[in-house]
């Protein structure tokens, strides 16, 4: 298993940007997504948490859906944190993105997240018009964080929106800013519970080196997870702990309550809402390792996303000064995916990145 934001903590291997093979991915879901932009895969499915398929997406030049929380089953995920988690398909374009939806949203009897509401077809969305569309760019999105080609790129894609006929205005999100905190917390929560099960007996790893039922335990937990996993249950056994909880992981559920409410007001009176999708693009390998605040704030554009339970999807737009992809983030109210496929192909039909612009596996 592994997490974070640039699969540099995954049990098997590290994962490189085909663009630049001494930057990372993306993560957690990096190696789906350097697979399908290196022309390695014609597509594949992801698992996104806070943002674990669309920052890949972002910085590896493909396009990312993170769908409504319910919409595709979970049956077979591991999970990590179960309210958060969704799996959404990367893939080198919109239609294919629409076309891998239709096979896997739908509902499941196996998972009780799972939505029993009637099967769409999202390629009838793939509509080159958006004319009249109303969207709202939040302007926390754009502040202290984000870099100058990002905000630059984003408002290029503003631009284009508005010549094609959408109108779009500044709006805010500031409950936004206590997303990450949010996030951190009640993911880590689940996680530590969800993660218990992993005890070398039922599945999972099994350490060689034991002499008893406690030496199994222990040993194959030590082992068997890395660093970072191993600090996320850590702070979640904490936040959860007598005296703890109501401090903690309490709060952090009335804050997303209110993070999803600011979310309802916005789309009472937008359509969607544009975003950059990572603040910055794709940084070194190892770079951030050390320092765990700085690599969980990469996924800052995306884990409100996911704390809302709304769809969200990366779509490549320039490159920056280094060659490396960035990526813009349509984010809309539950289950209106269509009105995303409907924006995003709107926008590929009328750019031209994917037919300029592929990896060139420097480094």
């Amino acid at each position: 298993m592994q997490c974070g934001s640039s699969t540099e903590t995954s049990s098997l291997f590290k994962t490189h940007n085909p663009w630049d093979l001494s930057r990372v991915p993306g993560g957690s879901s990096g190696g789906s997504a350097a697979a399908v932009s290196a022309d390695m895969a014609p597509w594949a499915l992801g698992s996104d948490t806070g943002g674990s398929i669309r920052q890949p997406a972002s910085l590896c030049g493909i396009v990312g859906l993170k769908p409504t929380y319910g919409l595709v089953s979970r049956f077979g995920l591991i999970a990590y944190a179960s309210s958060l988690d969704q799996i959404g398909p990367l893939t080198k374009d919109v239609t294919d993105s629409a076309m891998l939806l239709n096979l896997i949203a739908g509902y499941d009897e196996k998972d009780t997240t799972s939505m029993d509401m009637p099967k769409k077809d999202y390629t009838l969305s793939l509509v080159n018009d958006v004319k009249g569309m109303k969207i709202g760019v939040p302007k926390e999105y754009l502040g202290e964080g984000t870099s100058a080609e990002v905000k630059e790129a984003m408002m290029k894609v503003v631009k284009k929106y508005q010549e094609l006929g959408a109108t779009v205005e500044e709006c805010s999100l500031d409950v936004g800013q206590y997303a990450s905190a949010v996030y951190y917390i009640i993911a880590c929560a689940e996680a530590s519970s969800n993660l218990g099960r992993f005890d070398g007996i039922r599945y999972g790893y099994r350490t060689e080196n034991f002499e008893n039922l406690k030496d199994i335990y222990k040993n194959s937990r030590s082992e068997g997870f890395g660093a970072e996993v191993k600090r996320r249950i850590i702070l979640g056994t904490y936040v959860l702990s007598s005296g703890y909880y109501d401090a903690y992981y309490k709060k952090a559920q009335k804050v997303r309550t209110l993070i999803k409410n600011a979310y309802n007001e916005l789309f009472e009176k937008y359509d969607l809402l544009l975003t950059p999708t990572s603040p910055t693009t794709a940084f070194k390998i190892g770079e951030k390792m050390n320092n765990p605040l700085q690599m969980y704030m990469a996924d800052i554009c995306t884990v409100p996303v996911n704390i809302g339970g709304l769809p969200g999807m990366n779509v490549p737009c320039e490159l920056d000064a280094n060659g490396l992809p960035i990526g813009f983030q349509l984010i809309a109210k539950p289950f209106a995916e269509e009105t995303i496929f409907r924006a995003a192909y709107t926008y590929e039909q009328n750019t031209n990145f994917r037919a300029e612009h592929r990896p060139t596996f420097k480094g």
